[in-house]
């Protein structure tokens, strides 16, 4: 045996090992995608267990998945020996679900494989490649890998975007984050327009099953040698802990592929579901649309009622929310939702400021996501009572009008200042004009539209004389408020 002290290896000057000489320069600045589906470090964050949380920010197929216990256990049985590389049962379910050839199947271990296999067939150094925005980073992370230059254009703008001198355009339909289907027929002209000009058009349909299958240009990638789609069976049949995807490509593309994918890069019993999954589920399609169709419309509509909330319209299983006119910032509403037991994707990857995404989950499941996002707001609302009266015992003196304030005046003309959010909120009292309010979201909220009792003179000095007095809130209320009423 050789002794340990014979196996050390010479450090450059500053001890460290100059990799900088040695690996692909592209690989350095690089950074890993930021994606949902981080259950367990969640749970580790929230200091919860992972039954306790409820993940919004994967989109799966709300119905779960088909009954798989059978197959399974079947393919379980086959784990001895090494799958058949040429996954010919996979790849003749997959043709059949899509009326083409076993020829036009390229199998893979998830979208974020076949992403990168494109990329290797296709993608040289200083290649132009075009990515929509905002979308799924793994396009532009894929390629920056193998070189490429990527120019970005607005997902609105691409099908009418110049595509002089570029190698391949991705495009995700629907698209992930915004929920946004392209019809066919507006995808088709893009695909004419790079397959004349022999530019890839690579079109990403991981979640065209779950809104509109019908749209697919599937079938055009089957004889195309310049079209390519990506097919997920993770999202459809909510199988992510399987990892199965495939690619539609022209026989000779799809040849290509196949020739340098990884060996053996979808296990046997990936591939035996994949198979099984892909044969006869037309029902269960047909079940999930009609579950997620009600859903997003019901979820929509609650999640438009909460004042700040702004969805965008979704063709899909996830909604995408604007939240620049609510009070909390993306990062932080995340972050108390799951104090609360729900993940929810914060957007700020897409590089959207502000906006959040949320799966379309069972009716249940979505009431306790709009439960707990108003028990966040009113939560957020008691602290910000409390930061009032911290602002207004250091001023210390009342504040009368701030006519520069671009809110005033929100009672009226002349109103007091000193307190600009009610330190006794929610009181709950309806002697003061205020009264409390059915969301339609579910739940009740306390409003305030209706008092201005804190915004006149001699109540708000009142109320800052006995807070600086050391006096509590109830007793300042028993004291100031109570002789008022």
């Amino acid at each position: 045996m050789i002794a340990y002290s014979t196996l050390i290896f010479p450090a450059n000057k500053k001890g460290i090992v100059p990799l900088n000489n040695r690996v692909r320069k592209n690989v350095f600045g690089l950074v890993p995608c930021i994606h949902g589906a981080r259950l367990l470090e969640s749970a580790r964050t929230a200091g919860k267990n992972t039954q306790e949380l409820l993940d919004f920010s994967v989109n799966l197929n709300p119905l779960g998945p088909p009954k798989l216990r059978s197959i399974l256990s079947a393919a379980c049985t086959n784990i001895n020996n090494y799958p058949d590389n040429r996954y010919r049962g996979f790849k003749k379910a997959a043709a059949d679900y899509l009326n083409v050839t076993s020829e036009n199947i390229v199998p893979g271990n998830g979208s974020s494989e076949l992403i990168r296999l494109f990329a290797e067939t296709v993608i040289e150094p200083d290649d132009l490649v075009i990515i929509p925005a905002p979308t799924f980073a793994e396009y532009e992370f894929q390629c920056l890998l193998l070189g490429a230059r990527i120019e970005k254009v607005d997902y609105d703008d691409i099908l009418n975007i110049n595509i002089d001198n570029c190698k391949a355009v991705f495009l995700c339909n629907p698209n992930n984050p915004t929920g946004l289907l392209l019809n066919r027929k507006e995808v088709l002209l893009l695909a004419e327009k790079c397959a004349s000009a022999e530019v890839f058009l690579f079109v990403d349909e991981a979640f065209i099953e779950l809104a509109d299958p019908r749209e697919s240009i599937a079938d055009i990638a089957a004889c195309n040698d310049f079209v390519v789609v990506l097919r997920s069976l993770t999202k459809t049949f909510a199988v992510p802990g399987l990892r199965i995807g495939f690619v539609v490509a022209s026989p000779v593309l799809a040849e290509l592929m196949n020739n340098i994918r990884l060996h053996w890069n979808m296990n046997s019993i990936a591939a035996a579901v994949g198979e099984e999954l892909l044969k006869d589920n037309q029902d269960y399609i047909k079940r999930s649309l009609g579950l997620l169709k009600k859903e997003r419309e019901w979820l929509t509509s609650k999640l438009s009622s909460i004042r700040g909330f702004k969805p965008y319209p979704s063709d899909t299983n996830f909604i995408l929310i604007d939240l620049k006119e609510f009070g909390l910032s993306s990062a932080d509403l995340t972050a108390r939702m799951l104090r609360n037991g729900i993940i929810i994707r914060d957007c700020a990857s897409f590089d959207l400021e502000n906006h959040i995404r949320v799966a379309v989950r069972k009716r249940n499941e979505n009431r306790a996501m709009v439960a707990a996002f108003l028990k966040v707001i009113k939560e957020w609302g008691s602290e910000l009572a409390e930061k009032e009266i911290g602002l207004a015992l250091d001023r210390g003196v009342a504040a009368r009008s701030r006519i520069d304030c671009e809110y005033y005046p929100c009672h009226f003309a002349g109103q007091d200042c000193t307190f600009c959010f009610c330190p006794f909120y929610p009181c709950e009292n309806t002697r003061t004009g205020g009264e409390l309010i059915h969301r339609s979201t579910g739940g009740t909220v306390w409003s305030c539209a209706g008092c201005n009792l804190i915004h006149q003179g001699h109540i708000a000095e009142n109320v800052l004389k006995e807070l600086m007095n050391g006096k509590k809130i109830k007793e300042v209320w028993k004291r100031v408020m109570e002789p008022v009423l």
